[in-house]
């Protein structure tokens, strides 16, 4: 699904914190990712780098787990442990391809899964998805919509609207 065509306004929220999984990455990689954070206006934001993603802040209304889509960084085994263990506690997995992602790049299983964002390095692209309401985009690094990923489903529900229809 693309998100092409998103204008809506940047709201503020009264608590928000960006977590950049550092890990993987080389100091000018860190630079330039918080750099997107503070150009798309998460200035007030607390902005910090981890080595893995733990427990949520209870005192956080609104956490983002920031995470550069690097070749190193797709590969590494215990990036679906990161991205899993984000969701807890209502946190948002975006990811960001690198200016210099090869072109078609793919992500991971693991970002499919469970990233509530995979989009292109793109100030105003990270502004809408990290501060509007059910705002996702799946891209690849320049902009084109991602293939629909495969998802789990509860075959029970989907049994349930089979035999309604």
């Amino acid at each position: 699904m693309s998100c092409r065509g998103t204008t809506q306004k940047f709201t503020e929220t009264a608590m928000r914190r960006i977590t950049i999984l550092g890990r993987n990455l080389k100091d000018e990689d860190i630079d330039q990712i918080k750099r997107l954070a503070e150009d798309a206006g998460m200035t007030g934001a607390k902005i910090e780098v981890v080595d893995a993603v733990g427990e949520p802040d209870p005192d956080c209304e609104d956490e983002i787990v920031l995470i550069l889509a690097s070749p190193e960084t797709c590969v590494d085994p215990a990036l679906e442990t990161d991205l899993a263990t984000t969701q807890r506690g209502g946190r948002r997995a975006i990811c960001v391809w690198p200016h210099d992602a090869a072109p078609g790049a793919q992500p991971p299983d693991s970002m499919n899964k469970y990233a509530y964002s995979i989009i292109r390095f793109d100030t105003e692209r990270f502004r809408v998805v990290a501060t509007e309401e059910d705002q996702h985009c799946f891209e690849t690094s320049d902009g084109q919509p991602l293939p629909k990923p495969n998802t789990e489903r509860n075959l029970c529900v989907d049994e349930e609207k089979a035999k309604a229809l």
